[in-house]
């Protein structure tokens, strides 16, 4: 059976529907990977449509992975290929998970939560010319009737088909069926093509689940699609080096391993020792863990996998607000989330460090910025801030407390086209930019000082100003400093010369 699969996203590491793809080769389908790499923000070309239609010619099945900001986008993909060809459109992924009905307003058929088994059910029926409405984990539309199907089981747990996740392939990255936006064209991937486009990162999941259900997350609403089983599933560790050392020796130029999951320090103490004693023997590249949390994280694990070759570490800290950590539902207290940022800053030479912040909470007030503000100076350096603005995502809890007050009142405007990335340009917001660099650097911004820029009296007699002023122009120097201890000092101003003055001249912009 042919099958053409359409990631949507602005970057190659789609591990869901690579590893879908997998399972659909796996079963004996011909299965050619579609990445139309592009912004949400964007539509695309009629050249890039044009190519689609022709690549999409002799499909049996076409599939669409989507979260909620490219809704836009599936749509645009979908009605093109409908004007030319009568095969079901199938859309899966984040969105027709928490919208199915929504979603098959546009799509034959929508794959709910984690699809592996049902993909596998649906080709096998439609290859055997079989019904194939009454498959679980799905919904379809038949002629204008709205079918939901009941949930399956999740892949891994006691009553699934799936009963470990190490039965699940490894993601696909066999690119000789792979195609790619390249400008307008939609080209045949190859090495070089992969190079261009590819940053040579490698993201897996060495676990699925999450354990919280933070207000602001869809994991508070996946969770309660699944209230009787265990959320949180793990490979081993030997499932896990083996994909590692496949995609290493498939790829030999990848920089750097991303475990994306939300769980990965809740390994145990003596797999995380497994994992590390294996990853430095035979993988030896920098690896990078984005889901820590104060509560996950400790000394022993962290000292193993810092010696295995941990590059760096992300945490969600999100607010310090007290009101606003209860109005997300964030488990950890600031002393625990101040506990495991000084542990993580022991390993400052060898270890990077990344911390989330959520921005522009309509909630949320001047006195719960500041006192996240007055955390994180207090906090050692050097780190990272990721700062993002808060996007009513459907499916969170926040989506919901936001509809009924009528901060959201058209979806698709004040949803679905929002992006997380822009912050509202704020007095406060720009501290947090400010800080973000200063830490960055190594040079942090001192309590006494963040508590004069955010007093109130200070603020109101514009105290403030001339100090912010002086942050601002003084922070080249610093960056520049920077640069040279961190390159050397040779090395650094060879960098100058050569290819640093634009960048440097932006600074001092």
């Amino acid at each position: 059976m042919k099958i053409t699969l359409i990631s949507i996203y602005p970057d190659l590491n789609s591990s869901g529907i690579r590893i879908i793809s997998a399972c659909l080769k796996q079963a004996g389908h011909d299965v050619d990977l579609i990445f139309l790499l592009k912004e949400f923000t964007e539509k695309y070309a009629e050249k890039t449509m044009n190519d689609l239609v022709k690549l999409t010619k002799g499909s049996e099945l076409v599939g669409i992975s989507l979260m909620s900001n490219f809704f836009d986008n599936a749509i645009q993909i979908t009605q093109k290929l409908r004007e030319n060809y009568n095969f079901p459109i199938l859309w899966g992924g984040t969105h027709p998970t928490i919208r199915p009905k929504e979603c098959l307003d546009y799509a034959d058929m929508v794959a709910i939560g984690e699809s592996e088994e049902s993909l596998i059910e649906l080709s096998r029926k439609m290859q055997n010319r079989q019904y194939y409405h009454d498959v679980k984990g799905m919904g379809f539309n038949d002629k204008g009737k709205i079918i939901v199907n009941e949930l399956r089981e999740l892949p891994g747990s006691a009553k699934a088909e799936i009963k470990s996740l190490d039965q699940i392939p490894f993601q696909d990255y066999d690119y000789k069926s792979h195609f790619v936006l390249n400008g307008e064209d939609i080209v045949k991937m190859d090495t070089e093509i992969l190079k261009k486009h590819w940053d040579r990162i490698y993201m897996t999941h060495p676990t699925r689940g999450c354990p919280f259900a933070c207000t602001f997350c869809v994991n508070n609403t996946l969770l309660a699609m699944h209230p009787h089983q265990k959320p949180i599933r793990k490979r081993s560790v030997d499932n896990i080096i083996m994909e590692l050392q496949k995609v290493k020796d498939q790829i030999p130029s990848i920089r750097y391993i991303v475990f994306g999951d939300d769980a990965f320090f809740l390994m145990s103490l003596d797999e995380i020792s497994d994992f590390s004693k294996k990853y430095k023997e035979h993988i030896r590249i920098p690896l990078i863990v984005t889901g820590a949390t104060p509560s996950t994280l400790t000394k022993e694990k962290l000292s193993l996998l810092v010696d295995a070759g941990l590059a760096e570490v992300r945490m969600g800290i999100q607010t310090a607000g007290t009101s606003t950590k209860k109005l997300y539902k964030r488990p950890h207290t600031n002393q625990q989330v101040e506990n495991a940022v000084r542990m993580i800053n022991e390993y400052k030479d060898k270890l990077r460090a990344k911390y989330d912040i959520i921005l522009d909470s309509p909630w949320e007030t001047d006195l719960d910025q500041i006192e996240t503000l007055t955390f994180l100076s207090k906090l050692p350096i050097p780190y990272w801030i990721g700062l993002f603005s808060l996007v009513f995502y459907p499916g969170t809890d926040l989506y919901r407390k936001a509809k009924k007050e009528g901060i959201i009142k058209d979806d698709l405007n004040d949803v679905y086209r929002k992006t997380y990335s822009t912050a509202k340009k704020t007095y406060l917001n720009s501290l947090f930019f400010l800080l973000r660099d200063y830490a960055f650097i190594g040079v942090g911004i001192a309590p006494k000082i963040m508590s004069f820029l955010t007093h109130k009296k200070t603020r109101q007699l514009q105290l403030h100003r001339p100090l912010f002023m002086i942050l601002k122009i003084f922070y080249p120097f610093f960056k520049i400093k920077y640069l040279l201890h961190a390159k050397g000092l040779r090395g650094t101003l060879y960098r100058i010369k050569a290819t640093q003055i634009p960048k440097i001249a932006r600074l001092f912009k």
